[in-house]
């Protein structure tokens, strides 16, 4: 987190010729305006004061900022570049080059003035060129750095963006759009999720990300064509199995898009978490339910009755144990708290949602009768397996 006696500096550089500042500085990259998603991920990281530098005046520029209710980080706009020297006199101070879009953990990183910083990322500077510094961040220039050989008080942390991350003509916006897809999964999905989850998911988002809805609407909506696909269970009949399972399939790519859009609109919460986890699994119960219904109404066989139900206890029985932890690892692994190289645990691997391509498959060759055979007694063993890991340390400690 920021120190609050650290100065943050956030430099607009000139944008292309043709280009005014307001139309280049609010183009959207998914969904977010360019000066907007650094100001949100400064404002993830703990900033609560930021200085914004330009050498012109930017009024409708400044105006649209205000308009932003989600903005909590105090703006000061600055046009002087003697008054950003002043300001920042006698502080610990971050120079960020607007011309890059930076992450949250490269911003924490440019906060640390304690410990040495990531060399490939942060580079500290004599305050004695900070002038020149913010000069030929203003022109578009490539920063010249030299080592720091002022005592650590007096240092200042220059960002100048990752290479990759650098917008300086029109096209770029569209690479940092595809990028920020690319990188909107999460750490631990599962899997199918990384091979072909993801794909379908990613395409739903760039459709998402053009409407006005939120995320906890695409989970609703999810929601729904995930009971639609129980009906269609619930028939019975093959032909019915299949656009069942189809339509579970639709749901979990849907699934994965409102935690896409989420994190790249800045609008992930607990509550989005949790609506998403309950939704998911009222979706699975539902289904799991139909299966067994569908399948005794056209055999007339009364087991399938007991599966169905034996399946919807034990995936019930793994959700209450699993909510909380679930909710609490999705909200670190979204926030990259949790190391990107981490494998997952038994427990991340088997509950997960890759049982639906096996019974897509399993619907294919009409055998959903082993698919919830097969669920019955796997979902209650995972949850004997869960409920005897809760209770493994009382019965050490005692």
């Amino acid at each position: 987190m920021a120190s609050e006696n650290t100065c943050v500096v956030l430099t607009l550089p000139h944008p292309p010729s043709n280009w005014s500042m307001v139309d280049w500085y609010w183009k959207k990259i998914c969904g977010i305006p360019f000066l907007l998603r650094n100001i949100f991920s400064l404002q993830r990281s703990g900033v609560n004061a930021l200085i914004i530098y330009s050498d012109t005046e930017n009024t409708a520029l400044h105006k649209k900022l205000f308009k932003e209710n989600k903005l909590t980080v105090k703006l000061t706009f600055e046009t002087n570049i003697t008054e950003v020297v002043r300001a920042t006199k006698n502080h610990p101070t971050l120079i960020l080059n607007c011309g890059a879009l930076h992450t949250k953990q490269e911003i924490e990183s440019g906060m640390n003035f304690t410990n040495q910083p990531d060399e490939a990322l942060v580079y500290p500077i004599d305050r004695t060129i900070m002038t020149a510094i913010l000069n030929q961040i203003i022109m578009g220039n490539k920063v010249s750095l030299t080592p720091s050989s002022d005592g650590q008080e007096s240092l200042i942390n220059f960002l100048p963006g990752k290479n990759e991350s650098h917008i300086s003509k029109p096209e770029d916006f569209l690479t940092q759009h595809k990028s920020l897809l690319q990188s909107s999964g999460l750490s631990n999905d599962s899997f199918m999720d990384k091979i072909i989850t993801r794909f379908f998911s990613r395409q739903l988002t760039r459709l998402f990300l053009q409407t006005p809805l939120s995320p906890n609407m695409i989970t609703i909506l999810s929601l729904f064509i995930g009971l639609i696909s129980a009906v269609f269970f619930l028939q019975g009949t093959h032909e019915n199995s299949i656009i069942g399972a189809g339509l579970l399939l639709l749901s979990a790519w849907i699934d994965c898009t409102d935690g896409e859009v989420a994190r790249l609109k800045f609008s992930e919460s607990k509550i989005g978490g949790k609506l998403d986890i309950l939704c998911d699994n009222l979706v699975h119960f539902s289904v799991f339910f139909a299966i067994g219904m569908g399948l005794y109404q056209s055999t007339g066989n009364n087991i399938f009755i007991i599966f169905g139900a034996l399946a919807v206890f034990g995936s019930l029985v793994s959700f209450l144990i699993l909510s909380s932890s679930i909710c609490d690892k999705k909200e670190k692994v979204s926030a990259n708290t949790i190391h990107l190289n981490k494998k997952n645990s038994l427990t991340d691997n088997m509950a997960n949602r890759d049982f639906i391509y096996f019974l897509f498959f399993m619907s294919l060759i009409g055998r959903v009768d082993i698919f919830i055979c097969i669920t019955a007694f796997g979902s209650n063993i995972f949850a004997a397996y869960l409920a005897y890991s809760k209770v493994r340390p009382l019965l050490h400690a005692s």
